[in-house]
């Protein structure tokens, strides 16, 4: 399926406006030592400042002669397969594409180079978040020996440069792991809230959107195909969105949703293993009516 490149319909983002000291009500939630709560208030609130520095133009194709939506679509199928080749972190593919989309809106490519750039992405993040990166050589071998591993080195440098070396992209897995808090880290909501953040990489409407955004809203559409409760004010208070701001992105999600095959196809195929609890196929047995009934709900609100 060929995405829509027109950017028109995508809704406007509200201004984030999250309440960082939500621990201070201690009625609702006992303190966690391990999310260092005397530390969150600053923690959060860098990561907050970094998420918008550090967003990509979501407009950026409009200034790439060789390159559509759909290439990049293909690019990020292909590099998901590629990391779930690696068994990295899901913090490295959101990281990845981060880079990518970055670079791209900085400098414009011809075709021919876009796998190298997305194979670059792809080593620069592990190296941010991995203990061990996989080898260049593997990469140059996964990506069909099309380019030799100095030509890796030298675009790896580029990159480098033309991300400034801002390379602390917070990604929307810290900002689930808060959310998830709420509901006493429901183990359920939480993996298919991370099959739903992995989806909103395949599509360029995204892009644009803050990680803590991307986080509530898979975590909103998790909750609701799971049939586990409404959206609290505790919920508002640890995102930091209300549930309008979200709607509109949340139906977004639910309409790829309906055609894995065509939207999201290797994130699919990659949370039907048991590790991931089967995700994709729990959202195709609810099948395209009740996504749709779904979707009919969240127009109305």
């Amino acid at each position: 399926m060929e995405i829509d490149p027109s950017l028109e319909s995508i809704p406007v983002i509200p201004q984030l406006q999250m309440d960082l000291d939500f621990m201070a009500d201690q009625e609702y939630m006992e303190p966690d030592p391990t999310l260092v709560s005397e530390y969150q208030d600053a923690i959060f609130a860098y990561k907050q400042e970094m998420e918008i520095k550090l967003l990509p133009d979501p407009y950026y194709m409009n200034r790439q002669s060789d390159l559509t939506w759909h290439y990049r679509t293909q690019l990020i199928e292909w590099l998901v397969q590629v990391h779930d080749r690696f068994d990295l972190l899901q913090e490295t593919m959101h990281l990845c594409v981060n880079y990518l989309d970055r670079f791209l809106s900085k400098i414009a490519i011809p075709i021919d180079q876009l796998q190298l750039a997305g194979m670059v992405a792809l080593l620069l993040a592990s190296k941010y978040e991995e203990i061990q990166s996989p080898a260049i050589e593997e990469l140059v071998f996964l990506g069909g020996n099309v380019y030799t591993a100095a030509r890796v080195r030298l675009a790896e440098i580029g990159m480098l440069h033309a991300l400034n070396y801002d390379m602390g992209a917070p990604g929307p897995m810290s900002f689930l792991r808060r959310i998830s808090r709420v509901n006493d880290y429901d183990m359920d909501i939480r993996v298919l809230a991370k099959y739903f953040s992995d989806v909103t990489l395949c599509d360029h409407r995204f892009i644009g959107l803050p990680s803590s955004m991307i986080a509530a809203v898979s975590y909103r559409a998790s909750m609701a195909l799971l049939f586990r409760g409404e959206w609290t004010a505790m919920h508002e208070q640890v995102s930091g969105y209300a549930e309008p701001m979200l709607k509109a992105w949340v139906n977004i999600l639910l309409v790829m949703l309906e055609q894995p095959a065509q939207t999201h196809h290797a994130v699919f195929l990659k949370y039907q293993s048991e590790s991931f609890m089967k995700s994709s196929e729990y959202v195709q047995s609810l099948g395209v009516a009740q996504l749709r009934a779904f979707q009919c709900i969240f127009s109305r609100k």
